[in-house]
């Protein structure tokens, strides 16, 4: 389903992953307000921005969200997931990506310092979990450049606010297969 615009400007979508309501407040000029119902078991998995930083915050439930830089499984962990043939595959299509994220790096430092925090020549992930009882702490801040993604691991809705930098630019999103990106997501509803 594609995004509906909102009365009063915004716009709204809705999956089997949940509800966004994005935008929320058009006349702010600099970037987007946003809200995500998220279902249980649902994820919004890799996806990467060049123009925007993200800010996020889970106000209701629980979601662990993954930031990561490049993928970083290795071929032996991929073989457990899939065949030989696909592991190499992917591990070729995987230093694509750390070629990629040298480049982002460098070009990024001097806008993002946090950036130099993130090794050049290997892939690392860190995972955050977020919930109302860790809210209190603020928000998490995801750089711009560094792939992302969140996961309702819990059997509630969770409730994401999130202040994105920039107004939406759908041209501005890379998206990542979760099998490349080193996390074999299968639904589970818990």
């Amino acid at each position: 389903m594609t995004a509906m615009n909102m009365l009063h400007g915004g716009r709204f979508h809705m999956d089997d992953r949940g509800i966004r309501y994005c935008d929320i407040f058009p006349e702010i000029e600099k970037g987007d307000i946003n809200v995500s119902i998220i279902e249980p078991g649902a994820a919004a998995l890799w996806h990467r921005h060049e123009h925007q930083d993200d800010y996020q915050i889970v106000i209701k439930g629980s979601l662990k969200v993954g930031i990561c830089n490049a993928p970083y499984m290795d071929i032996d962990d991929l073989q457990q997931y899939v065949n030989e043939e696909t592991a190499k595959n992917i591990l070729e299509e995987r230093h694509g990506h750390l070629s990629q994220w040298k480049r982002l790096r460098e070009k990024g430092i001097e806008e993002q310092p946090l950036l130099e925090e993130w090794p050049e020549d290997e892939g690392r992930c860190e995972w955050f979990y977020l919930s109302e009882r860790t809210a209190c702490h603020g928000p998490l801040f995801i750089p711009r450049y560094l792939w992302h993604g969140c996961y309702n691991y819990t059997n509630e809705p969770a409730i994401l606010i999130y202040h994105i930098t920039n107004k939406y630019n759908g041209e501005d999103e890379d998206r990542l297969d979760p099998v490349v990106a080193g996390w074999i997501y299968e639904r589970q509803v818990k």
